[in-house]
């Protein structure tokens, strides 16, 4: 049996950027995954903020990503175009095949000494002081246990229970192979209560629908994304490759009894619920919480403490207040309003911009919107609110 210090179960960018971490300080780790390679379903959108974290392990330009120039929004028919102006450094925001962006996270964790273990962790135990994770290929021992493993983690549901329905989303959509863009398209829709999104890739585009489990079927979401494809792409012939997958969608109180950390175990982004409830953009939280993870057992004397409490004081905060707001901005009437003020305002789609970049946080986001001085826009948005 191998023996480690640390085993991460899953080689998402959660998995991998603490494998990463970790091993370049010289922790022996070992990165348990036997899906690579693979295409996950995913808009792959990498925001700014997503990007920097990374830019110490990967080449970017080696990703083939396509830069994001600019964001429409639609609903009913109206639409709004948010211009998304490149800075000199990291785009705002790009996108990427995930194959090629976490085969460059696998990569780069190699690369600083972690060991893949190439196969699917089949079951998780703790004994002897030790955590056991038993693959078909082999048993591997550690300390330490990360579970980077997805919604449907394996190690969650060892530590602690799975996801209730009611705290997931599906999110059902197409690959279109053969069309492609500089923008990204984001359509409201109102039944279910979501968006459906069109991310540009180099040679397809990803085009998909978000609802939360407990209302929403993957095939109602199949049909809506199917009719968007073909009002909007009628006229580019394209190949349609199906998908669908599950997304961690936590209301605040479920984010408050969320499990993150326990004696020698710590849960990161999507096993821990670490989405956006709005957006359902995870890949930054997954990054930023293997960052946490590995200051936290590298620095920190209590380390699961330290950990979660990193988690609770920032992801968190973010995640509950976007959580707060999710109802709200869903609602049909502010989604027509906020076309309206896109349209009217450029302040408010300098917001909105950086709202997509990810360099906006939701708290603050009241404050920077009365400084646009769109005061009648403010008031009919509070009216709605009421």
């Amino acid at each position: 049996m191998a023996q480690f210090d640390v085993a991460v179960v899953g080689a998402g960018p959660a998995g991998s950027r603490a494998a990463f971490r970790l091993a370049r300080h010289g922790v022996r780790v070992a990165l348990v995954d036997g899906s690579h390679p693979r295409e996950k379903p995913c808009g792959g959108g990498l925001t700014g903020r997503a990007l920097a974290v990374v830019d110490d392990a990967i080449d970017l330009s080696a990703l083939d990503a396509v830069s994001i120039d600019s964001a429409w929004f639609a609903h009913r028919g109206r639409r709004a175009r948010v211009a998304m102006p490149h800075s000199d450094a990291l785009p705002r925001l790009a996108v990427v095949s995930r194959r090629r962006f976490d085969e460059a996270l696998v990569a780069a964790a190699k690369s600083a000494g972690a060991v893949l273990i190439p196969t699917r962790a089949a079951a998780v135990e703790r004994r002897d002081g030790l955590w056991h994770i038993a693959t078909a290929r082999e048993v591997v021992r550690a300390g330490w246990l990360l579970g980077a493993d997805g919604p449907t983690s394996l190690v969650r549901r060892s530590v602690h229970r799975p996801f209730d329905r009611a705290e997931l989303s599906i999110a059902s959509g197409y690959f279109v192979h053969g069309p492609s863009s500089t923008e990204i398209e984001v359509a409201f829709e109102e039944d279910p209560a979501g968006y459906l999104w069109s991310f540009p890739r180099r040679e397809h585009l990803a085009v998909g629908v978000c609802g939360q489990a407990d209302v929403a079927t993957s095939r109602g979401l199949h049909e809506i994304a199917r009719s968007w494809i073909a009002a909007h792409l009628a006229d580019r012939p394209a190949q349609l490759e199906r998908y669908s997958w599950p997304i961690p969608s936590l209301s605040a109180s479920a984010l408050d009894g969320a499990p993150l950390s326990g004696p020698e175990w710590l849960l990161l982004g999507d096993a821990a619920g670490l989405v956006d409830p709005i957006t359902r953009e995870g890949i930054y939280f997954a990054l930023a919480s293997a960052e946490a993870a590995a200051d936290s057992l590298l620095t920190a004397r209590a380390q699961a403490e330290t950990y979660a409490a990193r988690i609770r004081d920032t992801i968190h905060a973010e995640l509950r207040r976007a959580a707060q707001l999710k109802d709200w901005f869903f609602r049909p009437q502010v989604s027509a309003l906020l076309i309206t003020a896109l349209g009217r305002s450029g302040g408010i789609r300098e917001v909105m911009a950086d709202l997509v970049a990810g360099s906006q946080p939701y708290h603050g986001l009241r404050r920077r919107l009365l400084r646009t001085l769109e005061w009648k826009l403010m008031l009919e948005l509070i009216a709605v609110a009421d």
